[in-house]
């Protein structure tokens, strides 16, 4: 992405992407958190005694599916000018806590998209010295997690779970989840959500544990299925088999045509949280099979 400022007296700059360095970056201070937007100014063209600039600008989001969002100004940066050597210069903002939070929400799991209002001065020159120019960019999903992770907000919390898909018991119900995880970077969180309802079949047919459930499923909506979840957290086999069966009921909604759960919106939240669940549901079971066999 480039965007060029062609000033009155003549001076040209080209503004663009590095390419050595992440265009945004997410750094945690002390109250608040520092955004810095890295670009590299190209001089194509300068006035007589112009060596300098001081650029800066207004940063915005686009995600949301909403009109942009105006999330600060970026502080005004000096850096010298000269004929065919680009400089860099990191553009900076403060962000609070609720306004990446909120980043977080709109961008939900996708690329960060984002629109800035180049603002340029040139303190040197003879003209009309200012410039205004505006540009989109895109932060990878992937880059920009890696920047949420490093600022440290917990938010992603990440455990690498091996799935057996080449032979075992377990290879169907991984493949499922593998085929979750895929409709979750797709976008298709109901297909996910049956993907991993027919990983967590797979598991339960495996009668690992004693099944005993006794809880009535047709009168629990979306938040009581997820409260049947937490609370079947302990250790014994029986309190593992009740949270399979929950998981079960939960990403079984997707299914309902009738009943309160067919009222549900499953989002990626949902997805995410189900497909994680039967992962670390899975994580157990390969553990439990393994020890079986060695006993």
């Amino acid at each position: 992405m480039t965007t060029d400022l062609q000033f009155a007296d003549g001076t040209k700059l080209r503004l663009r992407e590095s390419q050595q360095h992440p265009l945004a970056m997410l750094l945690a201070g002390v109250g608040v958190y520092h955004f810095e937007f890295r670009q590299e100014v190209e001089s194509i063209a300068l006035a007589d005694g112009c060596n300098q600039v001081h650029l800066g600008g207004e940063l915005w989001s686009e995600n949301g599916g909403r009109s942009p969002r105006l999330l600060g100004s970026f502080t005004p940066t000096a850096t010298g000018l000269q004929l065919e050597m680009p400089r860099s210069v990191d553009l900076s903002l403060p962000l609070t806590t609720d306004q990446v939070l909120a980043l977080e929400r709109e961008r939900d799991g996708g690329e960060l998209q984002l629109m800035v209002d180049f603002r340029a001065s040139l303190p040197q020159s003879r003209e009309y010295a200012s410039m205004d120019g505006q540009a989109h960019f895109r932060v990878p999903a992937s880059e920009w997690q890696r920047q949420i992770e490093n600022a440290n907000r917990g938010a992603f919390f990440t455990v690498t779970v091996p799935l057996p898909l080449d032979d075992g018991p377990l290879a169907t119900a991984a493949a499922h989840l593998l085929s979750a995880k895929r409709q979750i970077t797709a976008g298709q969180y109901p297909d996910a959500i049956r993907e991993t309802r027919l990983a967590i079949e797979e598991m339960s047919d495996m009668k690992l544990w004693p099944k005993d459930v006794t809880k009535k499923v047709k009168d629990q909506d979306q938040a009581d299925r997820y409260a049947i979840m937490l609370n079947h957290r302990d250790d014994a086999a029986e309190g593992y088999q009740k949270l399979l069966q929950a998981s079960f009921n939960q990403a079984s909604g997707v299914q309902h045509s009738n009943g309160v759960i067919a009222r549900a919106t499953w989002v990626r939240a949902d997805a995410v949280a189900l497909t994680g669940m039967a992962a670390s549901l899975m994580h157990r079971s390969a553990e439990e099979i393994t020890e079986v066999a060695n006993d």
